[in-house]
């Protein structure tokens, strides 16, 4: 299944990385900078890319690409769905932290 996930924003950082089974090095990101680069848009960077050992399949969102690495074919959209469901919970999560924040931060009321 996924080995990896990267947060990447639209500067091209890798802001955020996790591994599950086992650590893959970042620069097997650098197939997915280069489909980046030859992209048009951001919305236009093929939400799989091939490689030598590995697939990468992304969803870009809120100017950031999350990226899956994963060594063995799956379907592609079960994994995109499961990318869009991470975007969709830190969004809940980040949005509840900014709610909480207004109401007890040093500036509430």
């Amino acid at each position: 299944m996924i080995h990896s996930l990267f947060l990447i924003n639209s500067s091209g950082d890798i802001f955020l990385e996790k591994h599950w089974k086992s650590v893959v090095s970042r620069s097997v990101c650098d197939y997915f900078f280069e489909a980046q680069e030859r992209a048009t848009e951001a919305e236009n960077v093929p939400p799989v890319i091939p490689t030598p050992h590995h697939y990468l399949l992304s969803v870009y969102r809120h100017k950031i690409f999350f990226v899956a690495v994963i060594q063995t074919e799956v379907p592609p959209l079960f994994v995109i769905e499961f990318l869009h469901r991470v975007v969709d919970t830190f969004q809940y999560y980040c949005s509840g932290i900014s709610v909480l924040m207004q109401h007890t931060g040093p500036f509430a009321q």
